[in-house]
């Protein structure tokens, strides 16, 4: 489509994606409380996620602001993120250095995320972070009700440029998954033994594998 949205109802796109993101992290919060490395190790990602679409939702507002309707909403309804506001300076911080860019530009760990949450005394427990998210994704929908007309258009836009109907199959199916990565994973543990490099297998499993895969051999 050739139709471009204007920049107030481009914005509401961009906090439409960020919020989306954000209902969708704090439902899934608590269904990974499990007592497991697996579901710590998710609780974290989640939080980063979080961390990186908060930040975008700092910035967002600031640029919805800029329409004189919706400054006069937010002055109502800015109670309701408060809290994030609050810590956009350690968000930004941990967004700049630990998620989006991970110390680039020869920061060398100069300062760890653990400095970041000391010195601005930022919560880290996971309730926490799914309580932000849910603030965001209320606030969100008080502005998709007063503005439900230009949210409705910008979204219809949205999704005729963005080509969500798309569909381009890989000819994967979960079940082919842990397969399809052993085809690419286990041939190449022969070629590190056979080159002196340690392998991520036993022996045992090697030797299985070198009867399974004997075009892997040295020649």
């Amino acid at each position: 489509m050739s139709v471009k949205l204007p920049p107030f109802e481009s914005n509401l796109v961009r906090l439409m994606l960020v919020s989306y993101r954000l209902m969708a992290i704090h439902h899934e919060f608590p269904n990974q409380m499990k007592p497991t490395n697996d579901a710590l190790f998710i609780r974290s990602v989640f939080r980063e996620v979080a961390i990186e679409q908060l930040h975008n939702f700092v910035k967002i507002r600031l640029d919805l602001l800029r329409n004189p309707n919706f400054k006069k909403l937010d002055d109502i309804i800015k109670v309701v993120i408060e809290p994030i506001l609050q810590h956009e300076k350690p968000i930004k911080e941990i967004r700049d250095n630990y998620v989006a860019h991970i110390q680039e530009q020869g920061r060398r760990f100069k300062v760890m995320m653990n400095d970041i949450v000391l010195k601005h005394n930022l919560p880290t427990n996971w309730a926490y972070w799914s309580y932000l998210c849910g603030l965001e994704f209320m606030y969100y929908g008080m502005v998709e009700n007063n503005f439900k007309k230009e949210c409705d258009r910008a979204e219809k836009l949205h999704s005729a440029k963005s080509g969500i109907a798309l569909k381009i199959t890989s000819g994967f199916h979960m079940k082919d998954v842990v397969r399809k990565m052993g085809e690419i994973f286990n041939p190449i543990q022969i070629k590190l033994d056979d080159n002196g490099y340690q392998t991520n297998i036993s022996k045992a499993n090697l030797n299985m594998l070198r009867k399974k895969y004997p075009k892997s051999q040295k020649p």
